[in-house]
Parts: C-alpha cells; structure tokens; sequence
C-alpha cells in the first residue's frame, strides 16, 4: 500500500536522495566538493565539517559526497561513508572503518571501477608495501595475530588490530628505522596510486567520550598518508567537552584544531527560510477550518515560527508532530493554529511547553468554577514563564499580545510594573461558549485533546449532547433519565457530567433549546434533583453544587416560554415535582431575594419570578407542606430547610406540629434531630456534624429535647 509521503512522519534524518534542498546547500557542496579535490593538498587531509545540531550537517556532507561522485571519471575520488556512532565498541569501530576502506581498495586492484592495468599494478604495490609495513610493526611488539590470506589488499583487515598501538609509537617517540623506511615505502606506493579517498565520518559528537578519543588518534594516526582526506561532522563545542573529558586536556578545541587542518561552516539558514518552508510543508499536511482559523494560523507561524525554528531539524520534528498528531485531533474538531502553535513550543522550548500544559490545567479548573488561583501562585507562575523566556523574548510586547491570545485568561501587562503577563483574569462567557464550541485550546473541556490526543475526564462528548438533545425533544421523563445517567458519572472533583450538563446548557443551549424543550428540561429538574442527591450526594452548601446549576437555568428557560405556557409550567414544576426539597430551595431564595422575609430586597434582576409569581409558589408548596407525612419528610435531602421554609411562610404552628408527631417516640427524635445539625469544619477537629440551638428552637423545647437525649 503506497503512503502519501507529505502524511508520513520522516524521523530526525539526513537529507536523501528523494530529498529536496530546502535551504540552498548544493551549491556550497559543489564548491566543497570541487575544493576537495583540485585545491587539497595530496598529502592526506581532514577537514572538519561545524555546525550545531540540528543545523543540517549531515545533509551537508550527503551532498558533498552526491557532488564527488558525479565529477568526471579522472577526478572522481572514492568516497567512504562511515557512521561510527552505530559501531557498539572500539574494536569493532576500527575493524569496521578499516573494512569499508579495505572494500574499496580491493575494487581498484580488481578493475571493477574501470581501472587500467597499470593502476591496479600500482594497487598491489600498495598492498604488498602495507603488509611489510604491518608486518615490521608486529616485529616491533605490536599485539596483532597475522593468520589467512595475504593477496591483494585484504591485508588491511589486519592492519586496524595494531592501530590501538600505532599511536603509542607516534607519541611516544619515532618510529624504529627499518619501520620508518617500511611506511616511506606505503607512503610512495598510496602517491603512486594517485587515486583518492574520501572517508566521511559523520556525528562525531554523539559518540561517548572514549569512543570520541579512539576515533580522533585513529584519524591523527594516518592522517599524512596520501591521497586520504577525512571529512568529519561535529558540533564543536560539544565535541571539544567530549575530549576534555576523554583525553584530559584542558582545553578541547586547540586539541581539535591538532587535528583538523581546515574547517568549513554550515552555513546558518535565514529565520525567514525556515519559516517558509515550514509553512509551504504544512499545506500539503493539513488545512484550516475557515479564514478566521488561517488567519490565527499565519500569525502563529510568523510569531511562534519565528523565535522556535532556529534548524533544519527542528523544521523538520515540528512538522512530524503534526503528521502525526493532526489526523486524530481533525477527526474530534480541533484547531489547526492551536496545535501549531503548540507543536512549535514543544520543539523549540520544552520547559515553556510544560509551563503551558500547567496553566490550561488550572484554567480549566478555574473556568469550571471547582478552584481559585491565590495571587501569590499567579505571581509565581509569571515569575516562572518569564525565566523561561529567555533571551528578553517578552520584552517584545507583540509577540507577548500573541502568546497571551492562546492561552485563557492571560492578558498583556500593560502596567509601569510590566510583569510580563496577567494571569487568569475573568474570561467572560461568550469567550469561553466560544472556545469550547470551537474545541481551542483555551477550552475547559478540549484542552487535553493537545496533550494527550484526549479531552480530560469530565469532558462531554459529543454522544452526550446528542442524548440529552433527543431526549428533551422526547419528553420529561426520558429528559429525566439521561440526567441521572450524567448525573452517575463522575468527572473532576465533585463533579459529574449532569454538572457540566447543566453548565453548557446555561452558557449556550437555553438560547437555541425550543420552548417545548425548555418546558421538558424544567420539569425533569423538578422531578430528579432529589434523587439525584439521594443517588450521589452533594455537599449543597459549600460549593455550587447541581442545584445550585439547577436553579440558574431556571430564568433563562422560563423565559423561553410564552406567559400562559410559563404560568402552566410553573403550577405543574411546583405543584407535581417530586423533587421537593429542590423547589424548597428555589422557595428560599425567592423568599428572602423579594424581602418577603429577611427585609434585605434583592433587584429583581436576580430574581427567579415575578412577585405574583412567587405568590403562587408559596401557595401550592404550603398545600404541600401541610400534606407532608413524617416519613416524606424524613426522606427529603433537607428536611430542616422545609420546615424553615415552611415558618417563612407565616405558618408557625405547621412545621412544630408535624415535628411533635415525628418526635413523639425516642426513636422518631433521634431521626429528626440528626437531621437538624449543622456541618462544622474545624482546624483541630475536622469536618463533624453539631446540633445547634438555634436548628431545633423553631421547632421543638431545646431543653426537653436534650434531656431526653440524655435520658436515651
């Protein structure tokens, strides 16, 4: 099955021949290339090829070698690519460079390269010039074993067994004379030959320190033989602490510089460069939703391109992460610009990637209304990401404007202070309906889609909104029954889905959701919200609990409603809702809101219904208080706030009746004085249950009750 190779992720590698020359290096190849052979000089050579990495060295040195093989047939040289960072130790690294060499010289004294006689009369001088020369060195007290078949060149397989001693002779002092006479003689025969080499050793840097010794005296060891030039790839500040370490000189570069007799430079692509073709590449991977989105997308690639494209390779990575990231993250909706833009933080600065990971966490929280950012941790956050920004980045206040734009709540400080940002400032709910709609980054709901190719726990899918679209289209009871199924899912914290439900439904859908579906939605809530608590408890006076949510959605939908429908909703939600402890609650607040009791008149623009609506209310929830029996009000989740709102009503003498016959028995008072007491939280004590005096007054002789209590 054939791939669309702009889809595939290419992996971290060199340029190849299918490759395209994003960045103008063929020229300087061919130039290198042309050097290396009419300018060098034919005493052996090695040029050391610089360039930080990621900078395109070895995509450098692949088209050095593409140009030397194209040269006409008498300067043609023989290039040999020889990769010693895949070779596992130091044997088998100078067995293995001496191996490729050996091949190589073979095909010349063999004719396979059109070779003329002569040459390869002259190859096998070489050869038999070399085996001498190994041969006096074995005299000499090298340790090698010389065993098989001495024809031709194969003799050098041997001759990489007593290089580990070559360097003792070359340092320690010269060589005897009749080995001195030997190696004139190789000398001769490899100038004879006229023919050269060319051995690429690329990554130099990357091989652990002893291994970057080896390889250095193994190149320094046979560097003045003729007609070889070594071409070696390295970052040279990192190759430079290599030797340091290794070789235990102080000072890694002038030991380099002993070495290497010549260097040239990768040359440094333009930012503007890197950013084109970053951007030309990206069109052939994925395309924006809507002009909007490409817009946000140049300026990602312009702002954020700018400062995290600074090599080839990171072009390169950033764009593999999107080939690989992208297909999924199209399929559930997500924003192209926002996955760039995260995509180049994580390539060019992984610190700031995990800054941002941080901050939409905590935002989302925020958002949800589930946790509070103190100013000291928003002090330290900044404190953090302006360390992290290094190099004065933020001191340039557009590219500050656009960072900030993708994240949520962060704003410029345009202070005298300039802190660099503001952090989690209010984010209003058309700005967050927005994001989660669009599935950004900055949505409280989608933003681990970018992290972890999911949405967090709590996230509706969109199989949730779907059910609860067809069920208010249904009817009530089915309305009903998907909010529990929500409702029995737990998310972040103490929240489950029908939390998030009711939150979504509130920012966006009680806008578009039809009067018929509002009515729906309305009596479902006064039907299940008891039951909801009794399923999963909540704690309904610490934080905005379900009923809390609950009872936000209750302006908005009424208001969906034509009056004669709303005042029919209203009396059938109160009048045959089952859910009365819910309702009791929308009583409270209404109550003490229109100053009915309390004398503190809230606007009306915090009311839930009008006065005369309110009025009707409290009628039908007095009926229903006075038909309550002791076990319906035992079983309702907070049978202390019916009986208050009950006495609220005006009625004193209901509420104390009913609790006089569910107290008459020792058993029946214990029951109603455990649902009396008060939730203390305590520094030393924890969290524990209390009955205050204040709870059961209203309704029971405080000082009868607890000497019963005592007396059980």
């Amino acid at each position: 099955m054939r791939q669309d190779r702009s889809q595939t992720v290419t992996g971290d590698r060199a340029l190849e021949q299918s490759g395209g020359d994003r960045l103008g290096f063929r020229e300087v190849a061919k130039r290198i290339a042309v050097s290396l052979v009419d300018r060098a000089t034919t005493n052996g050579l090695v040029v050391g090829v610089e360039g930080a990495w990621g900078a395109g060295k070895s995509s450098l040195l692949f088209l050095i070698g593409e140009e030397l093989r194209e040269l006409p047939d008498d300067k043609r040289p023989t290039v040999i690519s020889f990769r010693p960072w895949l070779i596992a130790n130091r044997d088998t690294l100078i067995t293995s460079l001496f191996d490729e060499l050996s091949k190589q010289l073979e095909s010349i004294a063999a004719g396979s390269n059109s070779a003329s006689h002569m040459t390869a009369k002259k190859a096998q001088k070489a050869a038999t010039a070399l085996r001498r020369f190994v041969a006096g060195l074995s005299k000499a007290g090298a340790v090698i074993e010389i065993a098989g078949d001495w024809s031709g060149f194969a003799l050098i397989r041997w001759f990489e067994k007593i290089l580990a001693a070559l360097p003792t002779w070359v340092h320690r002092s010269p060589l005897p004379p009749q080995l001195t006479e030997l190696k004139e003689k190789l000398i001769q025969a490899l100038r004879d030959l006229d023919h050269r080499f060319v051995i690429t050793i690329d990554d130099v840097d990357r091989l652990e320190p002893e291994e970057t010794k080896e390889i250095l005296r193994l190149v320094r060891s046979v560097a003045d033989l003729p007609n070889v030039i070594y071409l070696l790839c390295y970052d040279n500040k990192i190759l430079a602490d290599s030797i340091i370490k290794s070789v235990g000189v102080e000072n890694g570069c002038s030991y380099l510089e002993k070495i290497v007799q010549l260097t040239v430079m990768v040359p440094k692509p333009e930012s503007l460069q890197l950013r084109q073709w970053f951007s030309d590449e990206l069109g052939s991977i994925a395309s924006p939703k809507d002009d909007e989105e490409l817009s946000r997308l140049k300026l990602v690639i312009d702002y954020e391109g700018g400062q995290q494209l600074r090599t080839p390779r990171s072009v390169v990575r950033a764009l593999d992460a999107i080939r690989f990231f992208w297909p999924p993250l199209r399929e559930l909706g997500a924003d192209l610009a926002d996955l760039v833009w995260l995509q180049l933080i994580k390539e060019g600065n992984l610190d700031l990637y995990r800054w941002v990971e941080n901050y939409c966490a905590t935002s989302s929280v925020v958002q949800l209304g589930i946790a509070r950012v103190e100013d000291a941790e928003k002090e330290k956050m900044n404190s953090d990401l302006l360390a992290i920004m290094k190099g004065g980045r933020f001191s340039d206040r557009t590219y500050r404007h656009y960072f900030a734009n993708q994240l949520p709540g962060a704003e410029v400080d345009y202070s005298e202070e300039d802190k660099g940002l503001k952090l989690f400032e209010h984010i209003g709910d058309y700005e967050r309906d927005e994001s989660i709609r669009k599935r950004r980054l900055s949505s409280p709901d989608h933003y681990r889609l970018y992290f972890a190719l999911e949405g967090p726990s709590y996230v509706l899918s969109q199989s949730d909104f779907s059910k609860m679209r067809e069920a208010v289209s249904t009817g009530p009871e089915q309305t009903g029954r998907e909010l529990q199924r929500l409702h029995e899912q737990h998310t972040a914290g103490s929240l489950s889905k029908a939390d998030l439900m009711l939150e979504r439904i509130e920012l966006n859908s009680a806008q578009t959701l039809t009067p018929i579906q509002s009515r729906h939605l309305l009596i479902a809530l006064s039907n299940e919200l008891d039951e909801a608590f009794r399923r999963k408890p909540f704690d309904r006076s610490w934080t905005t609990s379900l009923w809390d949510r609950a009872q936000r959605l209750v302006p908005p939908l009424l208001s969906r409603l034509e009056p004669l429908s709303r005042a029919a909703t209203i009396t059938a939600i109160f009048h045959d809702g089952r859910a009365i402890g819910w309702l009791t609650s929308l009583l409270r607040h209404e109550t003490f809101a229109h100053g009915r009791y309390g004398g503190r008149r809230s606007p009306e623009s915090e009311w839930l219904f009008s006065d005369d609506e309110l009025t009707q209310v409290s009628d039908i929830l007095h009926d229903r208080y006075l038909a309550m029996s002791v076990s319906d009000l035992l079983d309702c989740p907070n049978p202390g706030s019916i009986l208050f709102a009950w006495q609220q009503l005006g009625d004193e003498h209901g509420p104390r009746q009913l609790v006089t016959v569910a107290s008459s028995s020792d058993v029946g008072l214990v029951e109603i004085l455990e649902k009396l007491t008060s939730l203390v939280i305590s520094s030393d004590r924890g969290i524990y249950d209390v009955i205050k005096p204040e709870n059961i007054a209203p309704f029971m002789d405080y000082g009868i009750a607890r000497e019963r209590v005592k007396g059980i």
